[in-house]
């Protein structure tokens, strides 16, 4: 079939093309919706170990050295990983043990709780009037419906962890991909973009900056927190410290409350038990310098890329919490300072034209 070659028929084949391309954009987005939060970490990690690829490129093809940046990648996330939940695992077989042979001294883990609920309750009794509580029927009861639901979540649990090792084991796939052909895909997506070669880098760059700073500021902050929370444990001899040190870390991801969801009860605890001195010097350690550590510590990554004050920085991330989750700890600061870039960019595109029309005024006309 042919067509003649007038403006006419090449705009009917260009709408036809652009209207095709779009249904089959929306239906490869349908198609990848259940893998994109999967893709959205592969695409930040390749991001991240970009520049060791580029580096083993020099001497190496570009698939030998996307192979070693992926199970270089490999190394440093899992080997730490194992490290910090055997230390947790030991610690944690420690407290149970040491809970089975109270709870046996008592009669049975039901009385064993009893017992330290008594202890508690004789203690808040002092200041709060609980007569009206049933204590040990509530915790019987509760006792009985923690029963009943373990076996469900137990196989709801072996359930996740297969689909946790199908998506690890398709997102290491996605980072060898993306590491390989991810600067010609970067290129190509430049070419179709209505900018200058170096408007596009410009962007590209302002994306790379932030990915990058603020992976080193969740595991700069998560680093500090549960340093500083195992540390102040240690100091009011809390055990096991270490144990609440890497659950710090790992709940430093969490918005607004961080790491608080382990120090705050183990203050809790310190104070409910009569160590009311040791409970309030850990409130004080907790919201004065532990909590702290991230007002001081992600700016110096996070605010130097995206020029930015603090101010902004937390509601970009708090926002992008709350509308995509945890990805919205990137998402959020990676939209702000898009913003910040794009506005520059079009002030500056709109200072040119200005300049151009001055410079050639019959033009307009």
């Amino acid at each position: 079939m042919t067509h003649e070659n007038t403006p006419q028929n090449h705009r009917k084949a260009t709408l036809f093309l652009a209207v095709l391309l779009t249904c089959t954009l929306g239906v490869a987005c349908i198609i990848c919706l259940p893998f994109i939060s999967m893709l959205t970490y592969s695409a930040i990690l390749a991001t991240v170990f970009y520049p060791v690829q580029r580096r083993l490129m020099r001497r190496h093809s570009r698939g030998l050295s996307a192979l070693i940046s992926t199970v270089i990648l490999c190394v440093l996330i899992i080997v730490p990983s194992m490290i910090a939940f055997n230390l947790a695992a030991g610690q944690a077989s420690d407290i149970a043990k040491k809970i089975e042979e109270k709870s046996a001294s008592e009669g049975g883990i039901i009385p064993f709780l009893t017992h330290c609920v008594d202890r508690t309750t004789v203690y808040v009794g002092k200041y709060v009037d609980v007569s009206r509580f049933d204590i040990h029927a509530q915790l019987e009861s509760k006792a009985k419906v923690l029963a009943e639901q373990i076996l469900p979540t137990v196989g709801k649990a072996a359930g996740n962890m297969i689909s946790v090792v199908l998506n690890l084991f398709l997102g290491l796939i996605s980072v060898y991909v993306l590491l390989r052909e991810g600067d010609r895909i970067v290129d190509y997506v430049l070419r179709l973009l209505p900018l200058s070669e170096q408007q596009g880098k410009r962007l590209l760059q302002t994306l790379r900056d932030n990915i990058v700073a603020n992976v080193e500021g969740v595991f700069a902050v998560g680093s500090a927190q549960g340093l500083g929370t195992g540390l102040a444990i240690a100091i009011l001899g809390v055990s096991p410290a270490t144990l609440f040190g890497i659950a710090a870390a790992f709940c430093s991801l969490v918005p607004i409350f961080g790491s608080g969801l382990v120090w705050g009860p183990v203050a809790i605890y310190l104070l409910a038990t009569g160590h009311v001195v040791k409970g309030l010097v850990l409130v004080g350690i907790g919201f004065g310098v532990i909590s702290q550590l991230d007002n001081v510590v992600r700016p110096l990554f996070v605010g130097r890329k995206m020029h930015a004050n603090a101010l902004v920085i937390m509601i970009s991330m708090l926002g992008g919490v709350m509308a995509f989750g945890f990805l919205g700890l990137f998402i959020g600061p990676v939209v702000v300072s898009l913003i910040i870039s794009l506005s520059d960019m079009l002030h500056e595109e709109i200072a040119a034209e200005a300049a151009v029309r001055t410079m050639h005024p019959k033009a307009e006309s």
